[in-house]
């Protein structure tokens, strides 16, 4: 009779991970993602700030452009109170923008004159379709400002002066400066054109400044009847923003651009006791007149 002879054989059975085994994981993961996130999010800051600076040269190389065919006169910062009433200079809507063109006006404002050098649409063309120009990748756009989107307390409905309600008005991300001529303009409502024989520190004047469009954006050092006048085409240090890392992008006349902190560009009131807080502190590399005099607190020319 045969008989079968089974050896002893071992069976080798993977084991799968316990519970706390697993929770581990989780949390080593957890850990992980969480010191990753904040230098995750810089970076995106920083991507967001570089897309910013390089629409400020944008803005700078059109300025350039459209001085050299027009006689070294630059585009007005907003439009003219010959034509538009008070509320319109500072926050024109979408009807005016379009119907001011059809008329044959504002097309000497920055917004209007300059895109088309640099190969974007004027502000009137959008018009007819305001949605599509906040959807759009333009010069006209922050990428910062868009991300962080627009607060409910600045959605002030009836409040047509200030409310953030894009399909109202363009909600600016840059503005041009409108105390270049302010020693110059004596009469409120109207800028003279300013022209480069004017500027004694072409690398020192401010053209155009990031434009603040929150509220509640901080650091601000301004009177808080300046905080609520948001995204309006015209800029000074009461409107200057500190969306990038506690500071903007400033353009200058001979068209360089560059970041400085808010704390630099706009007076607290403290560094320099005689000058109002939000109002220039009269740095030399950083003039808002053309004249390169500091613009005195609470001036009302340009």
């Amino acid at each position: 009779m045969n008989r079968i002879n089974y050896s002893n054989k071992t069976i080798n059975r993977s084991r799968g991970f316990t519970l706390i085994e697993l929770l581990v994981v989780i949390a080593i993961i957890a850990i992980l993602a969480a010191m990753l996130l904040p230098a995750l999010s810089k970076a995106k800051a920083r991507a967001q700030q570089a897309v910013c600076l390089a629409n400020a040269k944008q803005w700078g190389l059109a300025d350039t452009m459209y001085v050299d065919d027009n006689n070294q006169v630059f585009p007005y910062p907003k439009f003219q109170a010959a034509y538009a009433a008070p509320v319109e200079q500072d926050y024109p809507d979408w009807l005016s923008a379009g119907t001011f063109h059809q008329q044959g006006q504002g097309d000497d404002v920055w917004f209007n004159a300059l895109p088309p050098l640099v190969a974007n649409k004027p502000m009137f063309t959008w018009a007819s379709d305001p949605t599509a120009f906040y959807a759009s990748k333009s010069i006209f756009t922050c990428p910062t400002a868009s991300a962080q989107g627009i607060d409910a307390v600045d959605k002030q409905a009836g409040n047509d002066q200030y409310d953030m309600i894009p399909g109202t008005r363009p909600l600016f991300s840059y503005g041009m400066n409108s105390k270049a001529t302010a020693y110059q303009s004596g009469i409120a409502g109207y800028t003279i054109p300013l022209k480069t024989s004017m500027i004694v520190h072409p690398s020192a004047l401010v053209l155009f400044a990031d434009v603040r469009n929150r509220s509640a954006e901080a650091p601000f050092s301004g009177s808080a009847a300046n905080q609520i006048k948001l995204a309006t085409p015209q800029v000074y240090t009461t409107r200057f923003s500190s969306r990038h890392n506690w500071g903007g992008n400033l353009t200058f006349s001979d068209g360089h651009a560059a970041f400085f902190k808010y704390s630099y560009v706009v007076s607290d009131g403290i560094r320099n006791p005689s000058i109002g807080a939000g109002y220039d502190p009269g740095d030399a590399d950083i003039n808002w007149d053309c004249t390169g005099i500091p613009v005195p607190s609470g001036s009302t020319g340009g």
